[in-house]
């Protein structure tokens, strides 16, 4: 599964409209609440445990890219 499909998946966003440039609560769903969702789902399709800092630094899509790649995540 892809970072865009989990993204599209956890925010309720069609696939196509995942990009590296969306921003925290940039759209509607991207809470807080939703954010912690998000992560929690990179956590089991991934296998890995997010640090509390890189949750709280992923600010965007492509952001989140980066953070994956130190956990040994091609996204």
């Amino acid at each position: 599964m892809t970072v865009e499909q989990i993204f599209s998946e956890c925010f309720n966003i069609p696939v196509e409209q995942v990009h590296d440039n969306i921003k925290y609560q940039e759209i509607e769903k991207w809470d807080s609440l939703n954010h912690l969702k998000f992560t929690a789902r990179l956590e089991e399709v991934y296998d890995i445990e997010l640090d509390m800092d890189d949750i709280i630094n992923m600010s965007s899509v492509k952001k989140i890219r980066e953070i994956l790649q130190n956990y040994g995540v091609a996204a």
